[in-house]
């Protein structure tokens, strides 16, 4: 899997559970629902993991450790682990809506997932899957009906955001020349957020040097190319700094998880040696 992941050689395990499958379960008036809800979801895990019509290089990216009638797992390279999950989620949700129409209640209509990520060959994976099943229990705990990513908790409309935001990251890095210089400068503040304290004066600092980092790639560009790279920045800076980062008494400072998500993920992305690449996942 390690050959197949394109950037940078991780792999991994993703782990998915339905929402509150036991509390549905309770609920149901019969034997025979319960049998027949069972059996629906056994089916539906079942039949989405072994799809055959997915491309045979997206296939042999992964392999199926387990599907159970509310939960499955999977391992393999990281890009094919998280093109997975947004399928899944996708096709659950349909399936949600067009089998459990009837039934009042939000339970066992959504789905969380986790994705835990190693570069190591020899991991051992065992390791990764009680690692993923930490990650999943982190995710239920805070927020069902979302995904654990790249150290961060998604909404699946944040992961959808994520992806589209990563394709912008990366074209300002392969097309403009000046884009990987901008790009670790914004690396260097997510990190300077990452690690900071949570006190009120990190806070008050850090929306400082956003601001100031805001204020720095707003000034008026020149040439149409300029203009587009420029384009390209403020959409950047707005969806992973945020709009309104100008200093406050008592004001809080938070990177957006869908913008930190598409940096991290254009950075796994980037090929061997490019400047996105030398940096720590």
């Amino acid at each position: 899997f390690l050959k197949r992941a394109p950037g940078r050689p991780l792999w991994g395990v993703l782990r998915g559970d339905v929402d509150n499958f036991a509390i549905r379960l309770r609920r149901l008036s019969s034997i025979e629902e319960h049998v027949e809800i069972s059996v629906l979801y056994k089916q539906f895990f079942a039949g989405e993991l072994n799809v055959p019509h997915r491309p045979d290089e997206f296939r042999q990216k992964y392999s199926i450790l387990y599907s159970g009638g509310n939960d499955f797992a999977v391992y393999g390279s990281w890009d094919a682990l998280i093109e997975l999950a947004r399928e899944l989620h996708g096709t659950f949700r349909r399936f949600a809506e067009e089998n459990l129409r009837e039934f009042p209640g939000a339970e066992a209509k959504t789905i969380t997932m986790a994705i835990a990520l190693s570069d190591d060959p020899n991991q051992p994976l065992a390791a990764l899957f009680e690692q993923a099943g930490r990650n999943l229990a982190t995710a239920k705990a805070e927020d069902k009906d979302c995904i654990y990513l790249l150290d961060r908790i998604l909404e699946w409309k944040q992961l959808d955001d994520a992806a589209d935001l990563k394709d912008a990251v990366s074209r300002v890095s392969e097309e403009f020349k000046a884009g990987r210089q901008f790009l670790e400068q914004l690396t260097r503040l997510y990190r300077k957020v990452s690690s900071a304290a949570d006190s009120q004066a990190d806070h008050e600092r850090l929306l400082a040097r956003a601001y100031r980092f805001q204020r720095r790639y707003s000034r008026a560009a020149g040439s149409r190319r300029e203009r587009e790279f420029q384009k390209l920045r403020t959409h950047l800076i707005n969806e992973i700094v945020g709009r309104n980062v100008r200093p406050a008494a008592g004001k809080q400072f938070r990177l957006r998880p869908a913008g930190v998500v598409a940096l991290e993920w254009a950075r796994l992305l980037a090929p061997s040696g490019s400047a996105g690449a030398r940096q720590e996942v």
